[in-house]
């Protein structure tokens, strides 16, 4: 209930100090977000952070295909998750 309240509360403050800032300062800030999303650094976060979300959902669905023997991914119409990479002298899957 605390959780919901302090969310309708921040919403609500949001909402009214966005409508007091006005079109021209949503305008500032989006100049500005266009500007830190056209550097190479938030373009190799970005890229980074999609490739991780795509290898992780990957391991998800191999995992769950090797527990239930692929049911799931038959179930929904899948193909089998890809088979991983080696992970011989790999540090991280020791």
């Amino acid at each position: 209930m605390r959780f919901r309240t302090g969310l309708i509360i921040g919403l609500a403050v949001g909402y009214y100090y966005g409508t007091r800032a006005g079109r021209e300062r949503y305008e500032q800030i989006e100049a500005w977000l266009d500007k830190v999303r056209s550097t190479t650094t938030y373009q190799d976060a970005r890229t980074k952070l999609s490739d991780g979300l795509r290898e992780g959902t990957t391991a998800a669905r191999r995992l769950f295909d090797d527990a239930t023997g692929g049911a799931i991914s038959q179930s929904l119409g899948l193909e089998p998750a890809p088979e991983p990479a080696s992970a011989v002298g790999d540090p991280t899957f020791n």
